[in-house]
């Protein structure tokens, strides 16, 4: 996945995270289409250097979960394309469609087989969480 500081003691470590939500996404096999205004966009499953999920908010509170595409880590800033989709079905189907993609090499630990394996009461929690499994993961 990502280097650890103790591997790479010179690197500076992310210390800010900037999630950029994606519009209509629809993963395909080569990325995930999504629009920004009338235009479509790929993001291609290559620029995707590590993938966290989560379902947020109380259980049974209109569970919804976010998957966190990281594309950048560079210097203190870690960006991320953010995908959000209701539990269930939506979410199984987002999920396999990134461990197929990424591959699960790429895949962070809470991105298990069938799902999120974490849940957090808000974003700001999540976004501390992945920001932490960025920089020491």
């Amino acid at each position: 996945m990502l280097c650890s500081p103790a591997e790479a003691p010179d690197r500076i470590v992310p210390s800010h995270y900037r999630a950029h939500r994606l519009a209509d996404p629809r993963p395909t096999e080569r990325g995930i289409l999504y629009r920004r205004g009338d235009r479509r966009f790929l993001l291609d499953w290559t620029r995707v250097r590590c993938a966290l999920a989560a379902a947020i908010g109380p259980v049974g509170e209109d569970d919804r979960v976010f998957f966190d595409l990281a594309v950048t880590v560079d210097g203190a800033e870690c960006v991320v394309f953010r995908v959000e989709t209701a539990i269930g079905a939506d979410a199984r189907a987002f999920t396999r469609a990134v461990r197929l993609g990424v591959g699960t090499e790429r895949c962070h630990p809470s991105l298990g087989e069938f799902g999120p394996e974490r849940r957090y009461a808000d974003v700001g929690t999540f976004e501390d969480a992945a920001l932490e499994s960025i920089r020491f993961g």
